[in-house]
This record gives C-alpha cells, sequence and structure tokens, in this order.
C-alpha cells in the first residue's frame, strides 16, 4: 500500500525526495537583456514569438551580426541540445517550455529561460513535470508578476519545487510522453503536407490552368456564411445541457478551463462539429477546418457549409481569398478590422462542368477526409497524454513502460 505526502504541487508518494530546479540544474539563466541591430544573416535571435509546442520557427525570427551573436554565446545566452527552454515573459508566460533538440545554433532574449540540468536529470521529464497541471497552477500563483505584460523572475525558476526520483523512472516516464509527442507532431507533419496538397492542386486547377467558359459566381453564392450567436444571451440553464462556446481564441489555440458555455437549446445550424469549416471574419481573420470538441459557434466567426458544392471546394475558395479579406480587414479605420457580407459578393470563384467537379473531387475529398481523419486521431492522443501526465507527475500510476507503449505506439 502506497503511502503519501502533500507537497506544494500536490500529493506525491512518501519516499519521493524533493528538490527544485535551480538544485539540478548547473545553469539557470536567461537571454539577452538588450537586442542587437537586427542584419541579414544567419545569426538567429529568438523571442517567444518565436517559440512553438516544442520548437522555434526561425520563419520570421531576427538575425544578427557575427560579433553580436559570439559575445551572446559567450554570455550563456545561447541553449545546447538538449536544455530546457521556457517562456517567461509576455503573453506565452509558462505557456511554452520544451527541451530544445534543434541542430540549429541560435541566442535568445530575456523573455526565454534556460535551464541546463545536471547529469542525471532527464530533460525531458522535467519539461513535462513544469508541464503538468499542478506545477503550472504553482507557478502561475506564485511566481508571475505584472498585469499588463506577465513575467516571471529569473530567480523565481529557481524556487520551483521538483521530485528527485530515480534516472529509470524518469527515462520511463519521458519516453512514454514522448512516444506520444512523437505520434501528434507526425500526424500534423501529415496534415501540413496534406494541406499543401490541395492547395497546389486547387491553384493548378483554378489559377493557372483554369478554363475560359467555366462559369464565374461571387463566393457568397457557392456556399452558406452562417454567422454565429450572441452565445452570452444563451447561458446554459443546468450541468448538462450546456457546450462550450467557439469564440476566435478557441479556434486558434482550442479550448482552455476558463472558456465560456452556451445552452444546448439553440437551433442545430450553430453546433459545430469536427470536421467543419470555420471562417473568423473579424479580429484574427483565419479559416479552419474544426479539429475540437462539439461547440456553439460565437458571433464573428461563419460557419460555412453548402449542399451543392464539396467541403473541398468552398473551403480551398474561401482559403484562396483569405490574404485579400486580411487587407480589406486591416483597411477598416476601427478598432477591430472585419470583412463584410459584401466582401463575400466581390470575391469571384470559377465553377466547373460537372464532370470536371466529379474528377477533381476524386482527389481533392481524400485529401480532406485524411485530414480530418488525423484531426480526430490528434485530439485523442492529446487526451492521453494530457490525462497521463498528471498521473505520472504524481505518482499515482507507476510505470510499466513496456505495457503502457504497446497501446500508445
Amino acid at each position: 500500500m502506497i503511502e503519501w505526502k502533500e507537497t506544494d504541487f500536490g500529493r506525491v508518494p512518501i519516499n519521493w525526495e524533493i528538490g527544485t530546479l535551480g538544485q539540478i540544474s548547473h545553469v539557470l539563466t536567461d537571454g539577452a537583456h538588450k537586442s542587437p541591430k537586427q542584419i541579414n544573416s544567419n545569426n538567429y535571435m529568438a523571442s517567444v514569438k518565436d517559440m512553438r509546442y516544442d520548437y522555434f520557427d526561425f520563419s520570421d525570427c531576427k538575425t544578427i551580426s557575427n560579433q553580436d551573436f559570439e559575445e551572446l554565446v559567450k554570455n550563456n545566452c545561447s541553449p545546447d541540445y538538449g536544455d530546457i527552454i521556457l517562456s517567461k515573459d509576455g503573453a506565452n508566460c509558462l505557456d511554452l517550455i520544451f527541451v530544445y533538440k534543434q541542430e540549429t545554433k541560435i541566442v535568445l532574449l530575456s523573455s526565454i529561460a534556460i535551464a541546463k540540468l545536471k547529469g542525471g536529470y532527464n530533460p525531458d521529464f522535467y519539461r513535462y513535470f513544469l508541464l503538468s497541471p499542478n506545477v503550472q497552477d504553482l507557478m502561475r500563483n506564485n511566481y508571475v508578476s505584472g498585469s499588463a505584460i506577465p513575467r516571471v523572475i529569473l530567480k523565481d525558476f529557481k524556487n520551483v519545487p521538483v521530485p528527485l526520483i530515480s534516472t529509470r523512472n524518469q527515462n520511463a516516464i519521458a519516453e512514454i510522453l514522448s512516444s506520444l509527442d512523437d505520434k501528434i507532431n507526425l500526424l500534423l507533419r501529415q496534415n501540413k503536407t496534406l494541406e499543401q496538397m490541395a492547395e497546389t492542386l486547387f491553384k493548378k486547377w483554378f489559377v493557372l490552368e483554369a478554363k475560359e467558359n467555366w462559369e464565374e459566381r461571387p463566393l457568397s453564392s457557392i456556399a452558406n456564411f452562417l454567422n454565429g450567436l450572441a452565445c452570452q444571451k444563451y447561458p446554459p440553464k443546468n450541468d448538462v445541457d450546456k457546450l462550450p462556446v467557439l469564440k476566435i481564441k478557441q479556434l486558434r489555440n482550442g479550448f482552455a478551463e476558463d472558456c465560456d458555455w452556451c445552452t444546448t437549446d439553440v437551433k442545430p445550424e450553430y453546433l459545430v462539429e469536427n470536421g467543419d469549416v470555420i471562417f473568423s471574419w473579424s479580429a484574427s481573420l483565419m479559416v479552419k477546418i474544426w479539429d475540437g470538441d462539439n461547440c456553439i459557434l460565437n458571433q464573428h466567426l461563419f460557419k460555412v457549409t453548402s449542399d451543392e458544392f464539396p467541403k473541398w471546394y468552398y473551403y480551398l475558395w474561401t482559403k484562396y481569398y483569405l490574404e485579400e479579406f486580411i487587407s480589406i480587414s486591416a483597411s477598416h479605420a476601427t478598432t477591430m478590422g472585419h470583412i463584410k457580407r459584401g466582401d463575400l459578393d466581390e470575391a469571384k470563384v470559377l465553377v466547373p462542368s460537372p464532370d470536371k467537379m466529379n474528377e477533381f473531387s476524386e482527389m481533392q475529398t481524400p485529401i480532406i477526409d485524411k485530414i480530418i481523419v488525423n484531426n480526430k486521431q490528434l485530439k485523442k492522443l492529446v487526451s492521453i497524454r494530457e490525462a497521463l501526465l498528471p498521473k505520472f507527475m504524481s505518482g499515482e500510476v507507476r510505470v510499466n513502460f513496456e505495457e503502457i507503449k504497446e497501446k500508445i505506439v
């Protein structure tokens, strides 16, 4: 029978020793507090805006001179392979924590912390520990300061409590969770490739090789663009008959615990399901095949459907005009840019013959269907990871690595 003890991050087995992040790190620092002048080079200087779930995106990353770069490397502003990277300032404070596993040598700005762990401490295990719900709550409630711009002071990272469990257990837990992340990343890469394939085919057919005799119609005529509800007017009547509200934030980032809720007693067309095409027409414009749970459509979002044309057709035409819609939105002298239904009327699409439409659909429909299937599998894998994470990190679930790995790989 397991005996337990209480810690700052919850209940753990009584035999677990507790240390601090500073104790298991031989270096715990942050990036440069002054940003050198940008010049065109291959020397990347990354900030929080360049961070993704488990890597840096260098596509819009600042670049600096060789002299500035070398100086910052000497000052420990550069992560080595295997270091833990933590977002410490700004809107994404503590949201992004990963182990640096890219080959590119980079330097960082002070909005990012770097933990270089001592031998015997698995960085993947401690990365997952820092992302676990109880530890996130602990850090947010005790270490985050600043109302306008949230931030964590570097010295507070050194005080974050961590479990000092055996290296064998660290490695086993990290390998299980990493195997889930690897499969998730594979599906994400597949979907990115599938999206590119679909767009390439679309541009080939409707831009490069379009036929003059194809009918021209307004975008608004090929699909129904249903605007969402003012969901605050439809609060839940009880704790059972309710669904989360899909707003622009959730369309981009998925649902969090603080999302709004709406009664299910609304017209069924306002229900959004996995695989529906959603178009944000206000503020942050985007077109997305919804990949989350069932929810209720909020205002400022269109649910795009059609009884006449296949999903790939109206999805890719809407996406084709997205850059133009973003430009129109930016030109409006308002605090929150948007497009109007008249803009949908002005956007012209080409309608091929029925035979051509069927021919195109034979190629495009399987691509879109595969994206939707992958999204559902992604949701399942993420749910498994999120369920296992706190149980592993509290010792509630002991590791039988081979048994669990068989179920998830």
